[in-house]
């Protein structure tokens, strides 16, 4: 069953953080190839909302003395194959989605910087007892 986050017209191809910061997030279609930069600076892409311009996607980071974080959510295919030197690209956001579900591949480079791709932080209920103390 093909997924319905799949299709739609990209909005930007590119982000870009020279001594500042960005943020990509809400409703959006991600390209086939994202291209991101940093430099000193750093960026947020959150792709809970996002839709997928084709069933394959890939953002490319690249990451100097900064960081960018990629929150993937949990109904789709994510791979994480970037390198970092003096610096992290963290692999642990990577994850089988739904049979169907976009791919989406996160590659590039990190030096003295980071690269983070995780899930959404989700909101700690409280303990029952604690609610009823």
């Amino acid at each position: 069953m093909p997924s319905t986050r799949i299709g739609g017209t990209s909005s930007g191809q590119n982000a870009f953080a020279m001594m500042s910061g960005f943020r990509r997030d809400g409703v959006w279609t991600v390209p086939r190839f994202f291209n991101v930069f940093v430099f000193m600076g750093g960026g947020e892409i959150d792709l809970t909302r996002a839709r997928f311009a084709e069933a394959e996607c890939t953002i490319q980071v690249i990451a100097f003395m900064g960081g960018v974080e990629v929150i993937v959510p949990d109904d789709i295919t994510v791979r994480v194959t970037g390198f970092g030197f003096m610096g992290g690209f963290d692999h642990r956001g990577g994850h089988e989605g739904p049979p169907g579900s976009p791919v989406l591949t996160v590659t590039g480079f990190a030096m003295m910087g980071g690269v983070d791709v995780r899930p959404p932080k989700r909101k700690k209920q409280r303990d029952r007892s604690q609610l009823e103390a």
